[in-house]
């Protein structure tokens, strides 16, 4: 995959993302993914694996958080 590709893929991912489109997403991501995010005393806060964890994470986010987009 080059650059372009790349970019591409990360930009339907926000894309699917913003629609609330999980299985977009998921179809997007490796199977063994891992999604970090730092921190403590925070919902999101941790690491996920898999489309399980991502799952749950966006699945967290929605009931913890609330977004719009500009």
């Amino acid at each position: 995959m080059n650059a372009q590709e790349n970019v591409q893929i990360v930009k339907d991912a926000f894309a699917a993302i913003g629609r609330g489109d999980m299985q977009g997403l998921l179809a997007l991501s490796a199977e063994d993914i891992e999604w970090i995010i730092p921190g403590e005393k925070w919902p999101l806060a941790g690491t996920r694996r898999g489309h399980a964890g991502l799952a749950d994470l966006f699945q967290t986010q929605s009931e913890t958080m609330e977004t719009s987009l500009m």
